[in-house]
């Protein structure tokens, strides 16, 4: 399936979208039929599909072939801009300042550990991925995802948000994992990148579909936000969402047909 021929021309819509959880299901990792389908018919009507995901470059362009996704990605949680063949583009500081960022928050009494100190075959057990998907996640070039060896309370998390902004870095919670990046870098940043790369796109009817705390500034960054499942509590939201039940390839479907209808398109 080929994305958009002369991207964005023919635009008519964008519709920024999560991958884990959201388009993707959380367990497999696949899209649904009817999420395919979804998309399918969301680019014949002109309405781009840009995946702002914690996933990699690998990870992403894997599902090209599967999905007509726009050419243009925002990965890594917002630390990296994709833009077709070109060479990606850091939008924060290199993964090797994030490890360094991770080991002065152990030294300072966190129980943290990175995803670069895991090997394959952790990596693959924490994540529910194969082996090759699990090489195609380690593959990062501008963030440091971790796990806590074990549950933290919230005043934990607090001091470890506190200590990641004094070492120049941000702390963002996904799913499955926390994740390092440079400061001020998020989906919200990712986004900001992707309209200040194609000016074109600024004035078109924006949405963002996401499930998790790490979407929440992506969400707040465009008029339409559909906010999948019940994992973020009302308290925690920083702008107005609309709630949609269900998580995953389910709640895509939903937020999709919602946004298109909400843009008449």
């Amino acid at each position: 399936m080929a994305a958009m021929a002369a991207w964005p021309d023919g635009a008519r819509a964008v519709l920024f979208s999560d991958l884990d959880g959201t388009l993707l299901d959380a367990v497999t990792y696949e899209p649904s039929a009817e999420a395919v389908r979804v998309v399918e018919e969301a680019a014949r009507r002109g309405v781009a599909i840009v995946p702002v995901t914690s996933k990699t470059a690998p990870e992403v362009r894997r599902l090209r072939p599967l999905l007509p996704l726009a050419p243009v990605a925002v990965v890594e949680g917002g630390a990296v801009l994709l833009d077709g063949d070109r060479v990606p583009v850091l939008l924060g500081p290199p993964r090797e300042r994030l490890v360094e960022v991770l080991h002065g928050l152990r030294r300072a009494g966190h129980a943290i550990r990175g995803l670069s100190e895991m090997d394959l075959e952790e990596v693959a057990r924490r994540t529910g991925l194969s082996a090759e998907a699990a090489r195609r996640a380690m593959e990062r070039e501008a963030s440091e995802p971790f796990v806590f060896l074990a549950e933290p309370g919230a005043a934990e998390v607090e001091a470890l948000r506190r200590r990641t902004l004094e070492l120049g870095a941000a702390l963002a919670r996904g799913d499955r994992l926390w994740h390092l990046a440079g400061a001020g870098v998020d989906k919200g940043r990712g986004v900001n990148a992707v309209l200040e790369r194609f000016p074109a796109l600024a004035g078109l009817p924006a949405g963002a579909v996401g499930d998790a705390w790490n979407d929440l500034p992506m969400l707040c960054r465009v008029e339409h936000r559909y906010l999948l499942g019940g994992a973020v509590g009302d308290g925690e939201l920083g702008c107005a969402v609309e709630r949609i039940p269900e998580p995953g390839p389910a709640g895509f479907v939903r937020a999709a047909g919602r946004f298109l209808e909400a843009i008449g398109v």
